[in-house]
């Protein structure tokens, strides 16, 4: 017997609604059938790729599908996945899931009711960087972390396209944001966020956030720091760690570059400045001798791009559990709605997340 075909259709065919058409092509059992857009060069772009195509969403949610993936702006996410579930379609939405709490909760509820599947497109799970970043932490090769930053910093100062637009849920927070948070809490899935303080900015960008950072503190006493900007002209690394044995540094998100180093076992602070009476302005500040180092490799990654997505194939044909799952997404959407108070208020903002 032949593989079950999924049939798969895409509500906006713009740039990420291309790429999830590029990412099934991957797949002899995965067809995109269907698209709908209410912009009449998409749809007609999305016709010249072989899809029957419509002009609003009653007509399309009729389609034999299997799966409906959500690429729109971020204002349509709760509406049109509510729709596409109880058509009876699972649904793979973009990031962010919505634009609320309320909205996801409310998202969440349909998905029990009808038995569909609700999941969001947080694929930087399977970015090299960050499972360097994992791989690291979690052998202790640096001893107890104390403090975790990520940073993602651009250079052009604009948010591009819609992101630019408040009203169709725009800005930092909610592009970049969203997966910045979903890695940390993957990254401790056991650990509660405790407090929150952010700060929102609006630099180049005057209708929506250009610029944040947040940090977050967990129940392990682990410091969280995530900070994005659109305009940084001099560069940080995309992670920087500390541990009370050793350090991590990786400099950019495909992991080509990075070092990590930890003190030797029987080395202790000041063993090389015993005696030693030139060591510039302070002892207490002057650098280890080399030879009481020592360097950590970082772990070589392989390419899993297609992680996501083959996951997502195999959940349909009942193969796997997903590995986005909804109790994730609500927590994540609970940590941005409380940065948003945060900034809103001046103030740290405690929880139990």
């Amino acid at each position: 017997m032949g593989k079950k075909m999924i049939r798969v259709g895409i509500i906006g065919f713009g740039y990420m609604g291309h790429y999830h058409l590029e990412k099934a092509s991957h797949f002899d059992d995965v067809s995109v059938v269907a698209a709908f857009d209410n912009n009449k060069e998409k749809r007609a772009d999305a016709e010249g790729a072989g899809l029957r195509v419509y002009d609003n969403l009653e007509d399309f949610i009729k389609e034999d599908m299997d799966l409906v993936i959500i690429a729109t702006p971020n204002q349509w996410h709760a509406k049109y996945s509510i729709a596409a579930m109880e058509s009876g379609k699972n649904v793979l939405c973009e990031k962010p899931a919505t634009m609320s709490v309320k909205e996801i909760e409310d998202v969440i509820a349909v998905s029990k009711k009808t038995g569909k599947f609700f999941t969001v497109h947080q694929q930087r799970r399977f970015d090299k960087d960050y499972r360097a970043l994992c791989q690291v932490i979690r052998s202790g090769a640096i001893g107890k972390v104390t403090t975790v930053e990520s940073k993602v910093l651009g250079e052009r100062g604009v948010c591009f396209g819609w992101r630019g637009d408040p009203e169709s849920g725009g800005g930092m927070l909610y592009d970049w944001g969203v997966h910045l948070i979903d890695q940390m809490l993957e990254l401790y899935p056991e650990e509660k966020v405790i407090s929150v303080y952010a700060r929102i900015m609006s630099i180049l960008t005057p209708a929506v956030d250009d610029s944040f950072e947040i940090n977050m503190k967990l129940t392990n006493g682990v410091c969280i720091k995530v900070t994005v900007t659109t305009f940084a002209l001099e560069k940080l690394p995309r992670w920087f760690v500390f541990g009370d044995r050793g350090t991590l540094r990786i400099e950019n998100i495909m992991s080509e570059a990075g070092s990590a180093k930890r003190i030797k076992g029987d080395v202790k602070g000041f063993d090389s400045v015993v005696g030693k009476k030139n060591l510039g302005p302070s002892r207490t500040m002057a650098p280890l001798k080399p030879e009481f180092l020592e360097e950590i490799p970082i772990p070589e990654q392989k390419d899993m791009s297609m992680e996501y997505w083959t996951n997502i194939v195999d959940a349909l044909n009942g193969r796997a559990q997903l590995h986005v799952k909804t109790s994730e997404i609500l927590r994540q959407m609970k940590i941005v709605e409380a940065s948003f108070k945060s900034a809103e208020l001046n103030e740290v903002v405690k929880c139990e997340i």
